[in-house]
């Protein structure tokens, strides 16, 4: 039983690393861009990638994270035909984003009524390079989840370092070197082919070998399943666009870039819960299979505790440093940005789990698509009013209300595919003792910080808070028993690791 758990241990300590270095990447991006780009230009790459993000998913229809539903259902020479059948069709489907993106960028003065005609134009000749990144990136987006499927996860971590980092060259570089925006696009496009060479050549080497054939079976099986899953993620993109959206059709563009550097849901945070349930799903599948609803609840905890205790007092460092940490980034022109920041990174408190694994083990694409749904017309509801009236900072006020009240509404969909009630479903009086511990250590830091001890430059103050908020957690929580020997164990096995 020990080997196993450290196994799963081992196994989802591999994919969080590569998807905390991953957003390291991704994080280093935008901030070499606000610093490379004036406001405007900073505004209209921004604006590329959310047209470019949201075609995606209408394309991909929820068909990537079927993957784990499905992998443990087929024999294993049907898996490589199922991972070509799967991208065929997304194949397809990237025809539909292709020309979803190219509509956008023929009338973007319509939409961006705001915005100042030379930036409009920039928009209108630029798409078009999006639609061809997304026709080529399209089929490969099941690929990574087919190797965590496939239990490679150092495959699947290589690979998606390897896509971050190209993405990262192809946009930087160009522009650093006085190349322009539409040269750093052409070389999207450049890393979009590789990435789509490299994808195909895994998938026909490293899966067991198996006759090639179309099942059409299993494609409806497959299409019934992901089409609520895609709907669902698609209004999840609309939800985490959907305040920019509104954001770019009622205010300038340097509202938009304000807003943009401050509404982050600090990426290295929140893509623990995620690395970890996407390693978890496959057993919550198996145990939900033969009905081992006790095992399952066991397991999801242990999975939300481990989770909380990394998420929850990064979540209130981040917090904590705001000012300096956006200042340091940005500059003080984005000072608007600080209070976004800080009212985004709240979102964060609720992110410490997957929410989605333990549905669909469950089978509930629908309800899946249902919060997400529930999620978008909150935000819909609330963020137009609060934008118009109070600006960039009624919208992230909006969207920080749209959350806690979905949240409401998936823990009580969750308790009731276990058998429990909407309370019960996290560990709730642990998830308070860590965040109760991070609170009592940020407080006295933000007051030292605030009237006591602060240097002129933010970056020297993220240099002590960062260290000494860490060390006095991690020394509360020995103190307060939150942190367990298990863990301490854990972590610095981690540090060292040894996964690896």
């Amino acid at each position: 039983m020990s080997e196993a758990k450290s196994s799963l241990a081992d196994k989802a300590g591999v994919v969080v690393f590569s998807r905390v270095v991953t957003t390291v990447i991704d994080l280093a991006l935008v901030i070499a861009l606000i610093n490379l780009m004036q406001k405007s230009e900073f505004a209209i790459i921004s604006f590329l990638l959310i047209v470019y993000e949201t075609a995606r998913y209408v394309a991909t229809l929820g068909y990537p994270d079927s993957v784990f539903y499905f992998f443990e259902r087929i024999g294993k020479s049907a898996k490589r035909a199922f991972a070509l059948q799967t991208s065929a069709i997304l194949a397809l489907t990237g025809i539909v984003s292709f020309g979803i993106i190219m509509l956008a960028s023929w009338f973007p003065h319509v939409y961006l009524s705001e915005w100042d005609i030379g930036d409009i134009e920039q928009i209108a000749h630029l798409l078009p390079y999006m639609a061809i990144v997304a026709l080529l990136e399209i089929p490969t987006w099941p690929v990574q989840n087919i190797m965590i499927a496939a239990d490679r996860q150092k495959d699947s971590a290589w690979y998606q370092l390897f896509n971050s980092t190209m993405t990262f060259a192809a946009l930087v570089v160009p522009i650093a070197l006085g190349l322009g925006l539409e040269m750093a696009l052409q070389a999207l496009v450049v890393y979009a082919i590789v990435r789509l060479v490299i994808s195909i050549w895994w998938v026909l080497t490293k899966l067991p070998e198996g006759r090639l054939f179309f099942d059409s079976k299993l494609a409806r099986n497959q299409f019934n399943f992901s089409l609520p899953i895609g709907l669902s993620m698609l209004a999840s993109r609309f939800n985490r666009y959907i305040d920019k959206f509104v954001v770019s059709l009622l205010l300038p563009a340097t509202a938009l870039a304000e807003y943009t550097v401050g509404a982050q849901e600090v990426p290295i945070i929140k893509v623990i819960p995620f690395a970890v349930g996407s390693v978890l799903i496959s057993r919550f599948v198996s145990l939900q299979i033969q009905e081992k609803k006790d095992e399952l609840l066991a397991l999801w905890h242990k999975g939300i505790q481990k989770v909380s205790l990394v998420v929850l007092p990064l979540t209130v460092m981040f917090i904590l440093i705001a000012y300096d940490f956006i200042i340091a980034i940005a500059g003080d022109e984005y000072l608007a940005s600080v209070l976004i920041f800080q009212i985004y990174t709240l979102i964060v408190l609720m992110r410490v789990t997957h929410y989605g694994s333990i549905l669909q083990a469950f089978g509930d694409s629908k309800g899946i698509l249902y919060l997400s749904l529930n999620l978008l017309a909150a935000n819909l509801v609330l963020s137009i009013p609060l934008t118009y009236y109070f600006g960039i900072t009624g919208t992230a006020i909006g969207t920080f209300v749209a959350n806690m009240y979905n949240w409401h509404i998936t823990l009580r969909r969750i308790g009731k595919h276990m058998n429990i009630k909407a309370r019960h479903v996290l560990p709730f009086s642990y998830y308070l003792k860590v965040l109760g511990t991070a609170a009592a250590v940020a407080v006295p830091l933000w007051v030292i910080r605030n009237y006591l001890w602060a240097f002129d430059y933010s970056l020297f103050n993220l240099l002590w808070m960062i260290p000494v908020f860490l060390l006095l957690f991690f020394l509360a929580g020995i103190l307060t028993n939150v942190i367990s020997q298990t863990d301490r164990k854990q972590f610095f096995d981690w540090l060292r690791l040894k996964f690896l």
